[in-house]
C-alpha cells in the first residue's frame, strides 16, 4: 500500500509539471490537424469523434511551391500564429504532407518472416522505384497474406519535401505526432474500397485511384497558373483524370475500374458546383456527396476541409469511430525511421507507477524467458532458410544482367541509324531517353506517327511504370499496353513481356 502511495504521489507531482495547455488536450482528448496546401493553411480540431473547430491562415505567393515549403520559417510562424489565435495546444498535431513526386507501388513477395521483411523491401523496392532510394525516405505497410505472397504498400516521399515540412513545423515549436500523405488522407476521408478522388486546389490537383482498398495511383497535378479561370484550371484537372481512368484499366484488362466506382470531388473549388458539374461530364463515374467518418456541422464545407478529416480520422478518431477506415494501406507512417513521435505523459505515468507493477511483472517475465529462448531458436532456424530463399532471389535478379546489356548495346548503335533526324528522332529519344531500371526494349517499329515497342521486364510494376514515362513525356497523344505476359527468358528465368502502342 505505501508503494501505491508514493507512485501515485510521483504521478501526480509529474502531471502538476505539465504545461497547461497540453494537459487541457490530453484530458479532452483533441486533435489538431494541419493541411498546409499552396496558398493557405487549413486547421481543424476534433474531440469525441466530432469536429469542434476549423478555419484557414492565407500563404503570400512563393511560401510554398508546388507542394514544397520553400519558406520553412515564415511558414512556421504563421501556423505558430494561427494555434495561438485560436488557443490550440501544439502536443496532438496530426500534418499533410504534399503528395507532389510521390511514389506508391503494390509489391508482392514470397512467403518471408517479419525479420526478413523490411530488408526484402527495400532490396524489390530499389528495383521498383524510378529514382535512387536515397533521393527517398521509403515508407511502408504490410497488407498480409495474399495467397502464398505477401503484399505490402510501399510509398517513396522526397527527402527534401518531408525535411522542409519538419522545419517548418518544428519552427512553430511542433513536434508533429504524425505526418500523413495528403493522397492517402483523401482516402482515408473517402473510405471506400474502391472509389476515384479527384482534389480541387487553385494550383494543384490530386488524383487518387483507390483499388481493393489500396492507393494504386497518387498523382499531383500542377494546374493553370496566374490568371487562368478557374473553369479552364478545373476541366485540365478533369482531362487528366479520364486520361488517368483510361490507362489504369487498359494497364489492369483483367481488373479495370468500374464506371459503377464513386467518385468524389474535394478541395476549395469543389465548393463551387458549376466546376463539380466539368468532372461529372468527363468521366462516366457517379460523382457522390463525401460522407465523413465524424460528426460535422452542418455549416463545415466537408470537400474544402477533407484533407483535414482524414487527417483527424488517422490521428485519433479513427479509434473511436465504428465507420473509420479499416483499410489498413491507409495507414500508412510517413517519414524516416528516426522520426519518431515521443508520448510524455506516458513516459512519466511509466516512471510514476513502476515500483507498483514491477514484482507483479516478475514471475511472469521469467515464464515469457523461457518460452521466448524456445521461440528464438525456432526463429534462428526458419531465418537461415530464408535466407537461402532471399539468395536465390537476387541471383534471379543478376541473371537478367545480360538481357540489360544487349539493351545498352541497342542504344549505343541507335545514334548510328537515326542521324539528325528531326521528329523521328525526338520520338526515338523519348522512347528510349526514359527506361526505368529492370526494362529493356527487343525491338522498336516506328513511323512519322507512332511507335510499337516490344520489351522485356522484371516485373508487370516496371513495364507500366516505363508506359507511364512515356505518356509523361508529352511526345505521345496516347499510349497503350497491348499485351503483358510473363515468359521464359533466355536463361531459364521468369520475365514479363510487353507491346506498348503510343500515337503522336
Amino acid at each position: 500500500m505505501k508503494t501505491v502511495l508514493v507512485g501515485l504521489s510521483r504521478l501526480w507531482r509529474g502531471l502538476g509539471r505539465l504545461p497547461s495547455d497540453w494537459l487541457s488536450g490530453v484530458l479532452s482528448k483533441s486533435t489538431v490537424t494541419l493541411n498546409i496546401e499552396g496558398g493557405s493553411i487549413r486547421v481543424l480540431t476534433t474531440a469525441r469523434n466530432r469536429v469542434t473547430g476549423w478555419g484557414r491562415v492565407p500563404l503570400a505567393p512563393g511560401l510554398v511551391k508546388d507542394g514544397l515549403i520553400v519558406a520553412p520559417a515564415q511558414v512556421g510562424s504563421l501556423i505558430e500564429t494561427l494555434l495561438a489565435e485560436k488557443s490550440l495546444p501544439k502536443r496532438r498535431v496530426v500534418a499533410s504532407l504534399a503528395g507532389m513526386r510521390s511514389v506508391p507501388r503494390l509489391l508482392s513477395l514470397p512467403r518471408i518472416t517479419p525479420a526478413l521483411l523490411q530488408e526484402a523491401i527495400r532490396h524489390e523496392s530499389e528495383r521498383e522505384m524510378p529514382v535512387p532510394l536515397d533521393e527517398l525516405y521509403l515508407c511502408w505497410r504490410d497488407l498480409g497474406m495474399n495467397g502464398s505472397e505477401r503484399q505490402s504498400f510501399v510509398v517513396g516521399v522526397p527527402r527534401p519535401l518531408f525535411d522542409a515540412e519538419v522545419q517548418a513545423l518544428t519552427h512553430a515549436g511542433i513536434k508533429a505526432r504524425v505526418l500523413d500523405l495528403k493522397p492517402v488522407a483523401l482516402a482515408r476521408a473517402v473510405n471506400r474500397k474502391e472509389a476515384v478522388i479527384i482534389d480541387l486546389e487553385p494550383d494543384t490537383s490530386d488524383i487518387v485511384l483507390v483499388v481493393e482498398g489500396v492507393p494504386v495511383i497518387m498523382r499531383t497535378l500542377i494546374i493553370g497558373g496566374e490568371g487562368v479561370p478557374e473553369e479552364d484550371k478545373v476541366r485540365q484537372a478533369a482531362g487528366e483524370l479520364s486520361r488517368t481512368l483510361e490507362f489504369y484499366n487498359s494497364s489492369h484488362p483483367e481488373h479495370p475500374i468500374s464506371p459503377a466506382t464513386p467518385a468524389f470531388v474535394t478541395g476549395q473549388l469543389a465548393k463551387d458546383e458549376t466546376l463539380t458539374d466539368l468532372i461529372r461530364v468527363a468521366i462516366p463515374n457517379p460523382v457522390e456527396k463525401l460522407e465523413p467518418a465524424i460528426e460535422c456541422p452542418a455549416e463545415l464545407s466537408v470537400a474544402e476541409y477533407a484533407v483535414n478529416i482524414g487527417l483527424a480520422l488517422k490521428g485519433g478518431a479513427a479509434g473511436r469511430s465504428r465507420r473509420a477506415a479499416a483499410f489498413p494501406a491507409f495507414d500508412l507512417a510517413i517519414g524516416p525511421d528516426s522520426y519518431k513521435a515521443r508520448r510524455p505523459l506516458m513516459r512519466s505515468l511509466l516512471y510514476a507507477l513502476l515500483p507498483v507493477v514491477l514484482a507483479g511483472l516478475l514471475f511472469p517475465a521469467h515464464q515469457m524467458k523461457v518460452a521466448g529462448e524456445a521461440e528464438v531458436a525456432r526463429l534462428e532456424a526458419e531465418l537461415g532458410t530464408l535466407s537461402h530463399q532471399l539468395q536465390e532471389v537476387r541471383q534471379t535478379s543478376n541473371s537478367l544482367d545480360p538481357i540489360v546489356a544487349e539493351t545498352s548495346r541497342l542504344q549505343s548503335g541507335r545514334l548510328a541509324v537515326l542521324g539528325d533526324g528531326g521528329k523521328f528522332a525526338d520520338m526515338i529519344e523519348r522512347v528510349f531517353g526514359g527506361l526505368p531500371a529492370g526494362v529493356g526494349l527487343t525491338s522498336v517499329t516506328m513511323s512519322a506517327d507512332m511507335a510499337a515497342v516490344d520489351g522485356v521486364a522484371t516485373t508487370s510494376s516496371s513495364a507500366i511504370r516505363y508506359a507511364t514515362l512515356l505518356e509523361e513525356t508529352g511526345a505521345f497523344s496516347t499510349v497503350h499496353i497491348a499485351s503483358l505476359r510473363t515468359a521464359d527468358s533466355s536463361a531459364g528465368n521468369r520475365v514479363i513481356t510487353f507491346s506498348i502502342t503510343a500515337n503522336r
